[in-house]
């Protein structure tokens, strides 16, 4: 199986800097493992594109939403041809339906 091309668009990327800056208030060596492992959950999308749970909001859903949970962080994706794009990544308790419609 051939790797599939990840793209990570600019609002997802300032969402993983805002969790940066968010954890590094109390421990800026936690907040670069997080950053890291977000991105390392991110990267496997590349070989496994539908690991990835299809999003329990219809709406969201019959878009073809699908999203990668990182502890306590969600990141949402859809899987497009032969590339993974990477739409937002938010702490799980927010609002998501709101900030992907």
């Amino acid at each position: 199986m051939s790797k599939y091309k990840i793209a990570i668009l600019q609002i997802a990327r300032e969402d993983i800097v805002e969790i940066f800056f968010c954890i590094a208030e109390n421990s800026p060596t936690s907040a670069l493992a997080m950053t890291d492992k977000i991105m390392g959950k991110i990267d496997t999308l590349a070989e496994h594109p539908h690991i990835g749970k299809i999003v329990q909001d219809s709406e969201l859903a019959k878009q073809d939403y699908r999203m990668l949970i990182i502890d306590c962080y969600i990141a949402f994706y859809k899987v497009i041809n032969h590339e993974v794009v990477v739409y937002r990544v938010l702490h799980g308790m927010r609002d998501y339906p709101d900030l992907l419609k």
